[in-house]
């Protein structure tokens, strides 16, 4: 049953709907306790404030944000959303949320449960956002209100790369490879650090392995493929 989803992340959702006021966001778990998993215990964590690797971690975003086209620019804001139709052009037209709506479902409770655990996180571990160290940093696109380590778009691209891959095991690498870009995003809007997608990729892991052992995740899994089997004519 969905636990009530604590005001604090209420607050702090930032990825499926970023351009809705922050107040209307709402997130309910379906197979993970947020809280439970205890993500803050198990990342390394981010550089120290005023350390050198913070300092190589703000250096190098400054870098990409120089660097960041308005090609780039277009990339980001469309993968501002967390939902399955970002892989579609990996998986091909087949796999869209209006083709294929119980592994769109199935997608959309695997960033809520994500995400709900990486707010905890985020919120235990307050790391600041870059463009709050620096004001003068050109950060493209939405500034959220919640702090910067791990990145949830970055776990989010990773998590649904593990879960697909399961699903589709011929496009695991190129999934792999969207992901890997999804995450980078957030770096060259200079939203977040380096070191918060590394975080994201270790949170996407821990994450993929707690839903991947409850019974729950497993029965929709099936469903999902009973789904794309009716689809593909098996």
């Amino acid at each position: 049953m969905h636990r009530l989803l604590p005001t604090f992340l209420a607050a702090a959702l930032v990825c499926s709907l970023p351009f809705l006021p922050l107040a209307a966001a709402e997130l309910h778990p379906t197979w993970i306790d947020p809280a439970a998993l205890e993500l803050q215990h198990v990342l390394p964590p981010p550089p120290a404030p005023g350390s050198e690797l913070e300092a190589n971690d703000l250096r190098a975003l400054r870098t990409a944000v120089a660097a960041r086209t308005v090609d780039d620019e277009r990339r980001i804001t469309a993968d501002l959303p967390c939902d399955l139709d970002r892989f579609t052009d990996v998986l091909g037209p087949a796999y869209t949320a209006a083709r294929m709506p119980k592994l769109a479902a199935l997608i959309e409770h695997v960033f809520q449960d994500g995400e709900l655990a990486v707010l905890a996180a985020k919120s235990a571990i307050g790391r600041k956002r870059p463009y709050t160290m620096d004001p003068d940093l050109h950060t493209f696109g939405h500034q959220s209100h919640s702090t910067s380590y791990p990145s949830g778009h970055a776990t989010f691209g990773y998590l649904a790369a593990i879960v697909l891959g399961i699903i589709v095991p011929d496009r695991r690498d190129a999934l792999f490879a969207r992901a890997n870009q999804y995450g980078l995003n957030r770096f060259e809007a200079g939203t977040h650090y380096p070191s918060d997608l590394e975080a994201g990729k270790i949170s996407a892991a821990v994450i993929a392995e707690a839903l991947l052992g409850n019974a729950g995740f497993q029965h929709e899994l099936t469903d999902v493929r009973i789904e794309i089997s009716h689809a593909s004519g098996n």
